[in-house]
């Protein structure tokens, strides 16, 4: 009886590795790294981080929400930024299309959601923080990087005032 163990012991110890190898091989060309696709740049802070806060996070929009809960209705958003530093690197997954507007978002703590959001800026075709918003073209399997953006702590935004600015 202990030799039928020992048969048993031996044959699942070079199945199973056997088995694994068979399947990487089969797979092998489902194992390549998928390209990103979607935004990543940099958001430069300005002003003073308040206390309260919870977090900041890059957001973005195929259209210009209309009301507080749509902008809840975001198309992706980023992981919180690190901010211990003046700037912090960011990326968003998207699908392909175009993109209206890509803000900087910042969460007051303690307070619910749409509420406790303010826009610190957004993506712009000038310098400032809240210059006229910039359309983003996102194509299939490929990161559009270099989408800075400035992060105003000092001018922060309802979502009211956000848009009113870009209309």
């Amino acid at each position: 009886m202990s030799s039928k163990r020992r048969y048993v012991t031996n044959t699942t110890s070079w199945a199973l590795p056997a088995l694994c190898l068979a399947l990487l091989a089969a797979c092998a060309d489902g194992l390549e790294p998928v390209p990103f696709q979607g935004v990543s740049g940099s958001v430069a802070f300005s002003g003073a981080l308040p206390d309260s806060t919870e977090w900041v996070r890059v957001g973005a929009y195929r259209d210009l929400p209309e009301t507080d809960l749509d902008l809840l209705g975001f198309a992706g958003i980023s992981e919180p930024l690190a901010l211990a530093r003046d700037s912090a690197g960011y990326v968003v997954g998207l699908e392909s299309g175009v993109f209206e507007w890509i803000p900087v978002v910042w969460k007051q703590e303690g307070v619910a959601l749409p509420n406790g959001l303010r826009v610190l800026g957004w993506y712009t075709d000038g310098g400032g923080a809240i210059d006229p918003a910039e359309l983003v073209l996102v194509t299939a399997d490929e990161e559009n990087g270099g989408i800075n953006l400035i992060a105003d702590f000092e001018n922060a935004l309802t979502i009211e005032e956000a848009l009113e600015i870009l209309r």
